[in-house]
């Protein structure tokens, strides 16, 4: 009865943990009973959806259904909200049992922020002056790091890490150069996909160079740019996604130096 209880409390939220007893739509969860195949015992799961009877199929995917410990994979498209029934038969040749677990999908709580480590920022380093030739001075202005951090909210401690896209744009400001990225030591990047090794908030930096060179003709604010970050596609490491607003988010750094005129003389 007590267990009853509790997992009639647990189904009514309509944000929970990803649990065996309450999946995320695209989770994988680990089930088992007491091991008794030292005995000569077999067992076999099954799935069904709704009632004791009906095959749930693709809905639910049993990674070893005669092991005493299985994994079930449940698909990213079910309907929160639904209920499925997992079924464990045991044998011991002669005899069978049989238990089964009420499952209710339920939304998770999981979702990803991005913040901009600063709203403005300088250039790293000062401009560079040289001679083009005798009448004509360039200015170089090199680099500017620019960091954003990336803090998950509402993952289960049963499980470690997550990924997501990142994406930095300019706008319609060209020669810039953002090859140059890394991520803090329990992350990795690859291809623009962020993978983070464990449930801690992860550190982007972008070392971005600005490739143009200006002179006095150029506009006062010709070196000043806004990186915008985006980040999409989170996906905790057990498969359930970002469950946030529209999964997208923004966050940006205006980078310049003083606008400072051309020298005027009498």
């Amino acid at each position: 009865l007590l267990a009853a209880v509790a997992l009639t409390a647990m189904s009514a939220k309509v944000f929970a943990q990803s649990t065996g007893t309450t999946p995320a739509p695209g989770t994988t969860h680990e089930y088992f009973i007491t091991d008794n195949s030292a005995s000569g015992n077999t067992v076999l799961w099954t799935v069904t959806k709704g009632d004791l009877e009906t095959t749930a199929g693709p809905d639910a995917v049993i990674d070893a259904a005669t092991s005493y410990s299985t994994d079930i994979t449940w698909a990213t498209g079910l309907t929160v909200g639904d209920w499925y029934y997992v079924h464990v038969v045991e044998s011991d040749g002669t005899c069978t049992n049989e238990k089964v677990l009420p499952v209710q999908i339920t939304a998770s709580p999981f979702y990803l922020t991005l913040a901009a480590a600063n709203a403005t920022q300088c250039y790293d380093d000062a401009v560079v002056v040289s001679l083009a030739d005798p009448s004509t001075i360039n200015y170089d202005h090199g680099n500017a790091t620019i960091v954003f951090t990336v803090t998950p909210f509402e993952l289960s401690s049963s499980y470690s890490g997550y990924s997501f896209d990142i994406n930095l744009d300019f706008g319609a400001y060209t020669g810039l150069d953002a090859s140059n990225v890394s991520v803090s030591l329990n992350a990795s990047i690859s291809g623009g996909t962020v993978t983070v090794a464990d449930n801690a908030a992860v550190t982007i930096t972008y070392v971005v160079d600005n490739t143009n060179l200006f002179d006095n003709g150029s506009a006062v604010n010709a070196q000043d740019f806004t990186a915008t970050a985006t980040i999409s596609n989170g996906e905790a490491s057990n498969g359930v996604d970002d469950n946030g607003i529209d999964g997208t988010y923004t966050d940006s750094t205006d980078v310049s130096r003083p606008n400072t005129s051309g020298i005027s003389t009498n």
